[in-house]
């Protein structure tokens, strides 16, 4: 067991200085719209949308790397012909290992919704715009150093012997990202969507102690909703493609869903009540279960990863729990509010 940690801290202090960084991501992408694609802003039934995710990650290994998030957004002009727009904002922090590796974002997300279904408000094309700070801190008073030991121990007297190499505690930089979105409803009880996005388009220096650019982040990502059995059920599918420098990963899945309750367009869906379950897996890396259940516009969901990796031995087959608890609210009392989309 020390020989793995000493090896992740390894690993960290080799990547901290490559510029092959790979961002946060959650098993349950499909449940963080605005960390997804900016282009998602707005894009719900409903009128004010609030999300909280967390996920916890490598326990056995190392200290728990922990991704908290949240994000709340909304449609906004809605009887704008033509489309609509959509504002949000978004919010993660990661804090990974012994060295409290720190990532921290805040972000505001605009994105404009086209109609191209001819005002029935079941297509759009979608472009959004993110734009915010990053920022990154590291503590090193928990990490230890060759020099430090001495035959029996680590003597946290002495100092590193490269700590004028080491540079700072912190760094932040302006952070901009973009994303096309559509979105397809033939009928109220089916839909589709997909998108693409960049993050990072900028590349801002995230380097503590020279030059070391984020990198881009690509992401390719689909889903919908196909209903079955008259409407009482229906089979969920989501996937995506991420490709940031080197580190790729594609995760692909789905769920059954069965309604408990079913909407109703006097209450603009608020009522409707489900549950749902399915298997998903990240390429070569993890399988997972993700178990959701919603009412009256209150959603929770929870997963765990196993991982399947090389990984898997020190992990002993550990991987990540995540969970996400989402919200959304109805603000007028009419169900005629101008563009109404129903939305995953």
């Amino acid at each position: 067991m020390i020989k793995i940690k000493l090896l992740v801290v390894l690993s960290f202090m080799l990547s901290a200085n490559l510029f092959a960084q790979q961002d946060v991501h959650f098993s349950q992408f499909f449940s963080s719209p605005l960390t997804l694609n900016p282009a998602n802003a707005g894009i719900f039934d409903g009128d004010l949308r609030a999300i909280m995710n967390y996920r916890s990650q490598w326990g056995s290994v190392s200290k728990a790397y922990a991704t908290t998030a949240a994000s709340l957004d909304m449609p906004v002009l809605k009887k704008l012909g033509g489309g609509m727009f959509g504002l949000g904002l978004n919010f993660f922090k990661d804090v990974a290992g012994d060295s409290k590796l720190s990532t921290v974002n805040y972000a505001l997300s605009l994105a404009y919704h086209l109609d191209i279904s001819g005002g029935q408000n079941n297509h759009f094309l979608s472009l959004g715009f993110q734009g915010g700070m990053i920022q990154r801190s590291i503590a090193y008073d928990n990490l230890t150093w060759d020099n430090q030991w001495n035959g029996n121990g680590f003597d946290r007297q002495v100092l590193p012997s490269n700590i004028d190499e080491i540079g700072g505690t912190s760094v932040s930089a302006l952070d901009i990202s973009t994303g096309l979105h559509w979105y397809f409803a033939p009928s109220d009880a089916t839909r589709f969507n997909g998108g693409l996005s960049m993050f990072h388009a900028n590349s801002p220096d995230m380097g503590f102690n020279s030059e070391s650019k984020l990198l881009r982040k690509y992401t390719l990502h689909g889903g919908g909703e196909i209903a079955i059995t008259s409407g009482e059920s229906a089979i969920t599918p989501n996937f995506v493609t991420v490709i940031q420098g080197a580190n790729k990963y594609t995760d692909i899945g789905a769920e059954f869903k069965y309604f408990l309750q079913s909407s109703s367009k006097f209450t603009n869906y608020s009522n409707e009540m489900y549950i749902s379950v399915g298997p998903y897996l990240r390429w070569g890396d993890a399988t997972y279960v993700v178990t959701r259940f919603s009412w009256s516009g209150i959603t929770a969901s929870v997963s765990y990863d196993f991982n399947i990796s090389d990984l898997s031995t020190a992990s002993s087959g550990g991987g990540g729990f995540e969970v996400m608890l989402g919200y959304k609210m109805d603000l007028s009392s009419s169900a005629a509010r101008g563009h109404s989309v129903k939305f995953q």
